[in-house]
């Protein structure tokens, strides 16, 4: 088979499931990207943690709730702090060059996700799951929906 087709073949399966999904009580939220996270109190923060990550990239993510909904992440590895001041000194920093996104459902702020410019975002509302109505996944670099492992290799010559 070519690589084409093979693409293409790749490409149909996910708009399916995702029609399927769409379906069946869950919608993805369209991304909105904001300059930065608003200085405000949260009922929850969430610390996404990348313990196999170099010194200054242990931080996944950042998940900020606000409570009018309920709002997680799918990541494997997090946990619960009361602010920003309980990260890492790294990790503080490398939290100054993230991508920031809002959680919004209409006209209705549910909180943000901050990412690694390098990582993808989807947020996911879920009708049907009351204990967690919207949920952050979080895409590491290597595991986005149509890339192969492969991407990131040199590509050239010499690279066989």
């Amino acid at each position: 088979m070519s690589k084409g087709v093979g693409n293409f073949i790749k490409r149909v399966s996910f708009c399916l499931w995702i029609a399927m999904v769409g379906c069946s009580g869950y919608g993805i939220l369209q991304k909105q990207e904001v300059s930065r996270i608003p200085d405000a109190p949260y009922e929850r923060i969430i610390q996404l943690e990348n313990p196999e990550g170099a010194p200054d990239r242990t931080l996944a993510g950042v998940v900020h709730a606000t409570g009018k909904a309920t709002v997680c992440a799918d990541y494997p590895r997090q946990r619960v702090i009361k602010s920003l001041d309980d990260l890492e000194k790294p990790e503080k920093q490398a939290f100054a060059h993230f991508q920031n996104y809002a959680i919004r459902d209409g006209d209705e702020t549910l909180g943000y996700v901050s990412v690694p410019v390098e990582y993808g975002v989807n947020i996911w509302r879920r009708d049907t799951d009351p204990v967690c109505k919207y949920s952050v996944q979080i895409l590491p670099p290597r595991h986005r929906p149509g890339q192969t492992d492969y991407q990131d290799a040199v590509q050239g010559s010499t690279s066989w």
